[in-house]
């Protein structure tokens, strides 16, 4: 490939990244509102309760999940046959979640000692299924960097999620609501997908040769992360109240919401610009790092933000009712910041069509946890699982950095002072957050506390691009995240003031 394409390349993988991030931060604006009001409007049971039956429809999602999407991007030449294909793996996917979620129904209530869980488990299968009934042939904006149609989808299913949830929530004050938001959003973007990129459905398998060498690993390495990721919710269920686990529930998802953001987002355009350079080791080197650098550069700041800033952000937006949440969603924050570094890892090895390395890492957690999480959660409760989290996190971004040396050559040192300068530049935001904290504490009336958040964020904020984009320039301009957002400013520039 030729230095221009690949620059060509790489431009529309960052301008797609940047706005498939910025639809990602409208979307998951309108869930964090969502999440805000219902946390006025429930209490932490409702939210304890709904968060067991979330956590098993997660896990029986990923037993079935077919990640079609991720299959037909890597088709060279797409067909009608593969558009049916993908639909259709769709359709048996919806039929097995349904018999699925209301098979475990009865016996899920039975171990939990809440009859009510029979009711949220039989209607829970709806979402995961809507997720992937969606027009197949949306990839082909995907395709082409065109990312616009996945932001108008997702905001517009959010926003009927954000209305459905609060009504029922005002009027009925039931944890229904909170199901039915989770509910409705993939039920209208599947219904928009269709609008926007029309398809009529066939029922085919015709082109399941190129999906089946996709599924193997990495369907089993998703069902292996899903225990991962909810074992921890299940197992508090057992030894702790459903109060509890709901303030448990409500600092996992905040927590998250930068994750969602940043990392959830990049994946499909770095599947994407990896699998047009993947013949030249030392571009695919080079892409890698300049990945970890700008998902880095964004998600750590954030990530040391909420945490420094965990209870004025909770008193302010859930009341003081949830104030007990502040000290878990401090430190669930630092123990996601270990998977920035590590994020590029799963469109690298798609793009290399090593995804077998997925279930390899996925099962040395699996493994680990699977030893520890009983006597933690037993022995120490929330904190147990808190600090697994931390270990965890630390050990699965090293073991991920050693998979990535072996596949393209880069040394583990190299992949952790990447992004130095916003790791220097996260050290100088702490120190001013911490300076200001005191005073946060001591504001009590809201409007205030939001007041004084906004001067804290927005000087936090200043300091660090100043810092980084000063000790860039020290660094003799090099490329990465700031070439790149220099790049996209002054094209940006050009269109619309036109200099």
């Amino acid at each position: 490939m030729s230095g221009a394409s690949t620059e060509g390349v790489s431009g529309r993988t960052a301008a797609g990244a940047t706005l498939m991030i910025v639809s990602r931060l409208g979307t998951r604006s309108i869930d964090f509102a969502t999440l805000v009001i219902l946390g006025r409007l429930l209490s932490p049971a409702d939210f304890g309760l709904v968060a067991i039956a979330m956590s098993v429809m997660m896990i029986v999602e990923a037993v079935s999940e077919l990640p079609t999407m991720q299959a037909l991007m890597r088709v060279p030449v797409l067909s009608k046959a593969h558009y049916d294909t993908g639909f259709t793996f769709a359709i048996l996917r919806a039929l097995a979640l349904a018999i699925a979620l209301s098979a475990l129904a009865w016996p899920i209530a039975q171990l939990y000692g809440d009859p009510r869980l029979t009711g949220l488990l039989c209607a829970s299968w709806i979402a995961p299924a809507s997720r992937s009934l969606g027009s197949p042939v949306i990839v082909d904006f995907f395709r082409r960097f065109d990312f616009r149609p996945v932001l108008a989808t997702e905001l517009v299913g959010k926003s009927l999620a954000l209305v459905t949830s609060v009504s029922l929530a005002w009027f009925t004050g039931s944890y229904w609501s909170i199901l039915a938001g989770t509910i409705v959003a993939p039920a209208s973007m599947t219904a928009i997908s269709y609008y926007i990129a029309p398809y009529r459905p066939r029922l085919s398998l015709a082109g399941w040769h190129d999906f089946s060498s996709f599924f193997g690993w990495t369907m089993a390495s998703q069902l292996v992360e899903a225990a991962n990721w909810q074992m921890d919710r299940l197992v508090l269920a057992r030894f702790i109240n459903p109060t509890q686990l709901g303030r448990f529930s409500m600092a996992d998802n905040l927590a998250n919401v930068p994750n969602q953001v940043i990392i959830t987002q990049v994946a499909s355009p770095l599947v994407v610009a990896f699998s047009h350079i993947r013949e030249d080791a030392q571009r695919m080197a080079r892409a890698y790092l300049n990945s970890v650098a700008s998902i880095v550069a964004v998600g750590v700041p954030a990530m040391v933000g909420l945490s420094m800033l965990a209870e004025p952000v909770v008193r302010l937006v859930l009341g003081k009712q949830w104030l007990e949440t502040a000290p878990i969603l401090q430190w669930l924050s630092i123990a996601l910041v270990p998977y920035f570094f590590i994020a590029p890892m799963p469109p690298l090895f798609m793009a290399m069509n090593r995804t077998r390395m997925f279930l390899i890492l996925s099962t040395a957690e699996f493994i680990l946890k699977f030893i520890l999480i009983l006597p933690a959660v037993v022995w120490f409760g929330i904190t147990g699982v808190v600090v697994l989290r931390l270990v965890m996190g630390v050990v699965i971004a090293i073991y991920t950095m050693f998979a990535v040396r072996s596949a393209i050559g880069l040394s583990v040192i190299s992949q952790l002072i990447s992004p130095w300068r916003s790791i220097l530049s996260v050290a100088a935001i702490a120190l001013l957050i911490e300076y200001c904290r005191g005073w946060l504490v001591s504001l009590n009336a809201p409007l205030s506390l939001a007041l004084g958040l906004a001067v804290v964020v927005s000087l936090a904020g200043a300091v660090y691009f100043v810092s980084v984009f000063l000790l860039w320039v020290l660094a003799g301009r090099p490329a990465g995240p700031e070439a790149k957002a220099i790049a996209l400013l002054s094209t940006y520039s050009s269109k619309v003031f036109g200099f």
